[in-house]
């Protein structure tokens, strides 16, 4: 690679680690708390073998069909413990490399279509790859180390575009290439299920950019990563352990259907559309209040127009249908097909956001803006400052994920409908000492869950013992243990990365002063 080739890379992987420095003295949040704070499967050498093996695929264990993203956290459990600041740095590179990584497609897509032989065509890849560096819906994948899987999905997937990108008709079969291409689909079905995607994205990449390849390079590179796809989620369900002590509970279908999943759906992409190109209230828990201004009717139209323009687009530019791919096929997975535990994250748009940067690229280096030098500089012009713009909204964004205080206050502000908001936001106002408030919000959590979840009911119990209530406190931990009877062996929900182990400690003391 020439120093010219260099140089941009420097300054996005400069820029991009500058704008996430606040997250390296982030705290653990949400799921990272019992992850990597509570479970000791991280923290014990001897689970190496498991992993590296996939015999995980059958133990009951946190994120057991991603040994992948496991290795990544046990890698950094191994040299920083359960100190924060490590493991957010390894994320923080991760989204580096991947901004790389979109920056070598889009950098492809535009040469390929025309020579670059001006600096304004090789400033294009380095504003489109700067979107997706500093837009703010990529914070709650870098933020949080129990969400790396969908940085590691997208590397892979990535990954396997680059190589294969780089492969020539001459070279005929090219099996190194081929198998490595292969090799990078297995590590993103492994590192999630959306890497799944990678290798029909290569499938779109041989027709759309490669229409008139015929090497026997393609089918070997995108057969050999079905397989390896096909195999490792066979096993995912085959040894998928049952019953599990950490899954109690299935996921299901919003709505309580796939009908009325189906119904949802279309709602919450129109959700996600509107996130990508205006993200404002994003949320770490979204619900129904976060689509309710998206009537069904509605968000059918907005889909049917941005169908049309897309489809008019990828017939008139080849490269368009293959950004397309980067941005449709990995939200197969997570599109409520299946019932999944989260019906719509920001986490979900990470891969897809690198095929919008993609696009942005395709779109930067159209023939009706290259036709005119005015409008083409204030295209150019806008695309900067759009990067700068999300990425002030991205340092904000930051803080939220910077303590549980900050997130979950953030999430009910966001969504006042959210169980998980307002549950998060009792405990940490009770360990923030702010008993009366964490009270008046357990009782919130109560009413948004129905008031049948025991859990919930030791939030309450918890919060009244703090603001000096302790028979209330009493009353409501025996309510608890009536809604949800394993409540009585805190130890075991701990096991079960159902509880943290301060809260549990504290339910202890409880149960002791009942009995």
């Amino acid at each position: 690679m020439s120093r010219a080739s260099l140089r941009p890379i420097g300054v996005l992987a400069g820029l991009t680690f500058a704008v996430f420095l606040p997250t390296l003295s982030a705290e653990f949040v949400y799921d990272a708390r019992l992850q990597i704070l509570a479970d000791p499967f991280l923290h014990d050498a001897g689970n190496w073998w498991n992993v590296l093996t996939f015999r995980v695929l059958g133990m009951d264990v946190l994120d057991f069909n991603r040994p992948v993203h496991l290795a990544s956290l046990m890698v950094d459990a191994s040299i920083w413990g359960r100190e924060p600041f490590g493991y957010h740095l390894t994320s923080i590179v991760i989204h580096v490399v991947n901004v790389v990584l979109v920056w070598l497609v889009a950098r492809s897509l535009v040469e390929n279509a025309r020579p670059a032989t001006a600096s304004m065509t090789s400033l294009v890849p380095v504003l489109a790859s700067g979107i997706f560096a500093l837009h703010p819906l990529v914070t709650e994948s870098v933020c949080e180390p129990s969400y790396r899987e969908d940085l590691l999905a997208a590397m892979f997937t990535l990954a396997a575009v680059v190589v294969s990108a780089r492969h020539r008709v001459e070279s005929g079969l090219d099996v190194s290439r081929a198998a490595a291409c292969a090799g990078c689909c297995l590590l993103a079905v492994a590192s999630k299920e959306s890497g799944v995607a990678a290798p029909l994205v290569m499938a779109a990449q041989w027709l759309a950019l490669r229409p008139g390849d015929r090497s026997r390079f393609w089918p070997a590179a995108i057969g050999g990563g079905l397989m390896a796809v096909t195999g490792f989620l066979a096993a995912r369900f085959l040894l998928e352990p049952s019953p599990s002590k950490i899954f109690e509970m299935p996921p299901v279908y919003p709505g309580g259907s796939f009908a009325a999943a189906m119904s949802v759906q279309p709602r919450i992409l129109t959700l996600y559309a509107q996130l990508i190109a205006w993200p404002v209230n994003l949320c770490a828990d979204y619900g129904g209040w976060s689509i309710q201004h998206y009537p069904l009717p509605l968000a059918l139209v907005v889909l049917a127009i941005l169908a049309g323009a897309g489809g008019w687009a990828a017939w008139r530019d080849r490269r368009i249908a293959f950004c397309l791919a980067i941005i449709l096929l990995p939200l197969l997975p997570v599109s409520n097909l299946v019932p999944i535990y989260r019906a719509a994250a920001d986490r979900y748009l990470y891969l897809p956001l690198s095929g919008v940067a993609c696009l942005v690229a395709c779109l930067l280096d159209s023939s009706w803006l290259k036709a005119n030098a005015t409008r083409r500089q204030a295209a150019l012009v806008a695309a900067l400052v759009a990067a700068l713009a999300l990425g002030a909204a991205t340092l904000q964004r930051q803080w939220v994920w910077h303590d549980q205080f900050a997130l979950w206050s953030d999430t009910y502000a966001r969504n006042p409908m959210s169980f998980n908001g307002a549950n998060g936001l009792s405990a940490a106002l009770r360990l923030a000492g702010r008993g009366d408030e964490a009270v008046a919000m357990a009782r919130r959590a109560l009413d948004l869950s129905g008031r049948e979840r025991g859990d919930v009911w030791i939030t309450l119990a918890l919060a009244l013992d703090q603001a000096g209530r302790p028979e209330e406190a009493d009353a409501a931990v025996r309510t608890a243990l009536e809604k949800q009877p394993n409540l009585a062996d805190p130890d075991a929900r701990v096991a079960a990365l159902a509880m943290e182990p301060e809260e549990a400690d504290s339910l202890k003391r409880l149960l002791a002063r009942i009995r």
